[in-house]
């Protein structure tokens, strides 16, 4: 898949941008912290305080159906944010759980969102991460509805032919980390349609 080109967001990166400026005390508005696997950082009711950003590991990003079962629907590793801007009036059941050990930095949410407002180069930067964002929704969603299972298997799998680290240094990629459940998820199928698929796969790779 050809990814959006994101110069803007490509290049920049926020806390160290954050660090060259002594105005900040950023000790008393940005931490890290860590997680094993398969652990929640945070799910419905908890009160969102943070935005996220993933140093090492991957995050799986999903919300719940109307019978409370989640389902995923995005996946995000180092460089990339995510958490609740607080702009939905309440419209926000996302869970964020755990694919491998994460190492993450937490912004404070009031700072965040006065430094995207106030900073010109933190706006141009945030700006064009969204839309990169939004337009890689875009291109995913055009594409599964396009495709067979197979089809949309294969596309998944270069979606996320992704080198990642954990926190340990140990090397994965993105894609195996997903379970069959997970790519189903992504792309509206059940776990069997999914299992048929890759076994189907399987076979013709013989």
């Amino acid at each position: 898949m050809e990814r959006p080109l994101a110069k803007n967001y490509d290049k920049f990166q926020l806390f160290p941008y954050l660090q060259q400026d002594t105005g900040y005390q950023l000790e008393n508005v940005v931490s890290e912290l860590t997680l094993h696997k398969n652990k929640y950082l945070y799910k419905p009711p908890m009160e969102h305080m943070f935005i996220y950003e993933i140093i090492d590991g991957a995050i799986k990003l999903g919300s719940y159906t109307e019978e409370g079962e989640e389902f995923v629907y995005d996946v995000v590793s180092a460089n990339d944010f995510f958490g609740n801007l607080k702009y939905l009036n309440n419209q926000f059941f996302e869970f964020a759980k755990t694919l491998t050990s994460t190492r993450l930095r937490a912004y404070k949410l009031s700072f965040f969102k006065k430094v995207i407002v106030e900073e010109p180069r933190i706006a141009e930067w945030f700006i064009s991460y969204v839309v990169q964002r939004w337009c890689t929704a875009e291109k995913k969603l055009r594409k599964i509805n396009e495709k067979s299972t197979t089809e949309k298997l294969r596309f998944l799998q270069a979606y996320f032919d992704k080198n990642i680290k954990d926190t340990e240094g140990n090397a994965y990629v993105l894609y195996d980390l997903l379970t069959q459940k997970d790519l189903g998820d992504l792309i509206g199928a059940t776990r069997q349609t999914i299992a048929s698929a890759l076994k189907k796969k399987s076979i013709a790779l013989l």
